[in-house]
């Protein structure tokens, strides 16, 4: 950690005391202190995970985090399955077996290395905080604590009244993925398919083209693809 960094203690406290719910956190301060590249927050929804909290300058994180989201599989997703956290210092040395088609699409790309851990309330998750580093290294162990501390002090922000609110305005934080689910309900109305359905089609689409899920969202809601033959 920089000398000059705060510690993740004083940032969830400062953060607790301003009262504006996780974006009185700043993910780049807090990846700096843990000595990371990135960070971000899924929260548990009906749809899988949602993405709220990370910095809008952090491409490579967030793209790997949609990356997990497409294809079902990730550090991020087993982490809220289990609830257990998921450390993987080098994401070049699992087993491929592991998660396959992450690895594959993952080939050379950033990030290198993955740490999940998931936001516990008692048996309830609420969602999974994950740090992403271009490098392959381990956490040590004052990183693991803080980066666990981060995970308690967000979980606590979350179970506030304005734990998921934008500080700029009291509607909540705008969701990454919205554009995601409106294409889903379009599609649930276009083919007359259970949602669950319409998403898995639009994940098939986006991973047999080799597209972002946002984007084939995107073209769905305006109307430049057609996804009306079978999945893939």
């Amino acid at each position: 950690m920089p000398a000059d960094a705060p510690d993740i203690p004083g940032l969830v406290a400062a953060a607790t005391q301003a009262g504006h719910g996780l974006t009185a956190l700043d993910p780049s301060s807090c990846a700096v202190t843990l000595g990371l590249d990135s960070l971000t927050i899924c929260l548990i929804d009906h749809a899988g995970l949602e993405l709220v909290w990370y910095d809008p300058a952090d491409t490579a994180g967030v793209a790997f985090e949609d990356l997990q989201y497409t294809l079902g599989e990730g550090p991020t997703v087993d982490a809220a399955r289990t609830g257990e956290p998921v450390l993987v210092p080098d994401l070049y040395t699992v087993p491929e077996r592991r998660w396959p088609a992450l690895l594959a699409a993952t080939h050379r790309k950033s990030p290198h290395a993955a740490y999940a851990v998931p936001l516990n309330l008692g048996a309830a998750r609420l969602g999974v905080l994950t740090g992403h580093r271009d490098t392959t290294r381990s956490l040590t162990r004052p990183q693991m604590s803080q980066l666990l501390a981060l995970a308690e002090g967000a979980t606590t922000i979350l179970t506030t009244p304005h734990g998921i609110h934008d500080m700029s305005s009291s509607n909540p934080l705008p969701l990454h993925r919205a554009l995601i689910h409106q294409a889903t309900g379009a599609l649930t109305v276009m083919l007359d398919i259970p949602l669950d359905q319409a998403l898995a089609r639009l994940r098939a689409y986006a991973f047999t083209h080799n597209l972002p899920l946002l984007d084939v969202a995107d073209d769905v809601v305006h109307h430049r693809a057609d996804l009306n033959g079978p999945p893939g």
